[in-house]
C-alpha cells in the first residue's frame, strides 16, 4: 500500500491555506478536503486521517516529519502533544519488547 496521498495531504498543508482551514474546519469540510484530495486516498488512510490516527497512518508508512505538520498547524484535532502521545502510543508494545521503556 502506497501512503503517497497522505504525504501528499500533509506537506499540501503548509503551502494552502485553504486545505489548512477546511482540515481545521467542521467534519463535513474535513470529510470534502479528503474526498478531494489528489492523488486520492484510500477508504483507510481517509478513516485514519479523520480519526487523527497518525500512529496508525506511521505504521502505514507515512513519514513523520510530513505527519507532524498536523500537529503543528492544529488539524484533524490534534496539537503537537496529541501528536506526540499517539505516534508513542502505536509503538509503545515495541519499546518495551526492546528495553527501551514504554514512554
Amino acid at each position: 500500500m502506497s501512503v503517497y496521498a497522505v504525504n501528499k495531504i500533509c506537506y499540501r498543508v503548509t503551502h494552502e491555506s485553504a486545505l489548512r482551514a477546511a482540515l481545521a474546519g467542521s467534519r463535513q469540510d474535513r470529510e470534502r478536503a479528503l474526498d478531494e484530495a489528489s492523488p486520492p486516498l484510500t477508504a483507510e488512510e481517509r478513516q485514519a486521517l479523520l480519526a487523527g490516527d497518525v500512529g496508525k497512518l506511521s505504521r502505514m508508512g507515512a513519514n513523520h516529519f510530513l505527519l507532524h505538520q498536523l500537529g503543528r498547524w492544529k488539524l484533524l484535532d490534534l496539537d503537537l502533544p496529541a501528536y506526540a502521545e499517539r505516534i508513542r502510543a502505536e509503538y509503545r508494545a515495541e519499546r518495551r519488547a526492546w528495553g527501551l521503556g514504554g514512554e
